[in-house]
């Protein structure tokens, strides 16, 4: 009896990881499977610029998490607004961070040779470390991930540059001078000439 219940518990434990493959990685291999599928993406002569940016688009929606990044990009002020402030903050804030990062890794991201370093794990969180070695340049990027339910990126820090820490040294200063609405309006705008 004792063995069939343990059997059973980890036939139940197999089941969950392989519904959810991020479960049974470590942060590392995460990352190196996100980038692999990318650079399979961008190195795939059948499809166009579009199409490619159409796939790794949805690699970015999948993978990253848009609500810790606008409750860290908006800092304190986000506490302070109602919850469909909020709500309409994260939504168009992921549209247009999810825009922008797809035409970066399009851009940026090609057939590249990359060194992974050790990841480092607390509370629920993990920082991988990465060097991108090109023949006349080494550039780092190391990526933040919280595992709340499956790993998920929040931050990449490109070259020492965090794009959270970039979006939020832009907003704080709009919003203490000019307002969540004005904010709000002008990124409306941005996602209305992208559509």
């Amino acid at each position: 009896m004792e063995m069939r219940r343990l059997l059973w518990g980890l036939a139940v434990i197999t089941s969950l990881v392989w519904a959810n493959p991020a479960l049974a990685q470590g942060p590392t291999e995460y990352i190196r499977g996100i980038l692999d599928r990318v650079m399979a993406i961008q190195n795939n002569p059948a499809l166009s610029r579009s199409e490619r940016g159409q796939e790794i688009h949805q690699i970015i929606r999948a993978n990253f998490d848009f609500s810790i990044m606008a409750k860290t990009v908006l800092g304190s002020s986000y506490d302070q607004l109602n919850a469909g402030q909020r709500q309409e903050f994260n939504s168009v804030f992921s549209y247009l961070f999810q825009d922008s990062y797809t035409r970066m890794v399009l851009d940026f991201l090609k057939q590249e040779n990359i060194e992974y370093g050790a990841a480092s794990r607390m509370d629920g969180k993990a920082r991988v470390d990465t060097v991108i070695r090109r023949p006349n340049e080494n550039i780092p990027v190391v990526y933040l991930l919280d595992n709340r339910a499956g790993w998920k990126m929040y931050d990449v820090i490109v070259d020492g540059v965090s794009i959270l820490n970039t979006y939020k040294e832009k907003f704080s200063e709009v919003m203490r001078t000019k307002g969540f609405d004005y904010i709000i309006e002008r990124m409306k705008e941005q996602r209305r000439a992208l559509e």
